[in-house]
């Protein structure tokens, strides 16, 4: 994945700057730096096949729609 704006981990793509162990978005700090986080790509888990339904059986005769 990269590079994700601490607080929204929205993607940033970029230059970025070191400052005190931490990493900030922009080539030098200034006051619109924003502190990053590097987050690792998750890998698509396989999706279950979804269990066909099951069919209602017939209605006795004379029944409405609302029985």
């Amino acid at each position: 994945m990269g590079w994700v704006y601490a607080n929204d981990r929205y993607p940033y793509e970029g230059e970025t700057h070191e400052l005190l162990g931490k990493t900030y978005s922009g080539k030098t700090r200034t006051p619109m730096s924003r502190r990053l986080e590097w987050e690792e790509p998750k890998p698509a888990a396989p999706s279950k096949p979804k269990q066909p339904r099951a069919k209602a059986g017939p209605k006795p005769r004379g029944a409405s729609a609302w029985d």
